[in-house]
């Protein structure tokens, strides 16, 4: 009875780290991202929204949505959706992107907006 008990316990405890957001550190942040185009800030949300921010100030709004490993973010129906693997970060991290051009771009995740 033990053992079954042990069981249930770890297989809702796996679910729950299943299900768990890759993003949640990134709610409420920033990720600057710098790249041959320039520097961009994104601010992604919990609602499945987030705004890009290019370095004259124009800003982009659209929607992310998992897809498998993948986060894909869209800005409308006539421009391909970016996908970039969701992986959890913590606020300091940094790590490589390649944009949609295929350039090299460095991401950062720092606190606030």
């Amino acid at each position: 009875m033990r053992f079954f008990i042990s069981l249930i316990v770890a297989t809702f405890a796996l679910t729950g780290a299943a299900f768990a957001d890759p993003f949640a550190n990134f709610y409420g942040n920033t990720v600057n991202i710098e790249g041959p185009a320039g520097a961009r800030s994104v601010h992604i949300n919990n609602d499945g929204t987030y705004t890009n921010t290019l370095a004259d100030g124009t800003a982009v709004s659209g929607t992310w949505a998992m897809d498998g490993d993948n986060a894909c973010f869209a800005t409308g129906a006539d421009t391909p959706p970016y996908c970039v693997p969701a992986v959890a970060r913590n606020v300091g991290d940094s790590w490589e992107l390649m944009a949609p051009d295929g350039a090299a771009e460095t991401a950062t995740l720092v606190a606030g907006m």
